[in-house]
């Protein structure tokens, strides 16, 4: 297995009464599937909802553990470099 690949908080933008019926945990156990078919390595999230990534499996890390591709798009972020978003990666 080699490489690395992110996936995008399902919940941003999605209506508080949408959340709830597990439709974000279907969409990133399917992301997850594919890059294990892919033979990715580890998937990455950044996120304001870090429970819900840590009941898929994922655990928080520093976010100076993210790869370099990570940080490019960082850097556009109006946040940027204070992101108020949770680093966390999955093993696969």
């Amino acid at each position: 297995m080699a490489g690395a690949a992110s996936v995008l908080s399902p919940g941003r933008g999605q209506a508080k009464a949408e959340q709830g019926r597990g439709i974000g945990s279907r969409l990133v156990s399917t992301r997850l599937e594919e890059a294990r078919a892919l033979g990715v390595g580890r998937v990455f999230a950044l996120t304001m909802a870090p429970a819900f990534f840590e009941r898929l499996g994922f655990a928080r890390i520093e976010k100076a553990d993210l790869p370099h591709k990570i940080w490019a798009d960082c850097v556009r972020c109006p946040k940027f470099p204070d992101c108020d978003e949770e680093a966390l990666a999955i093993d696969l």
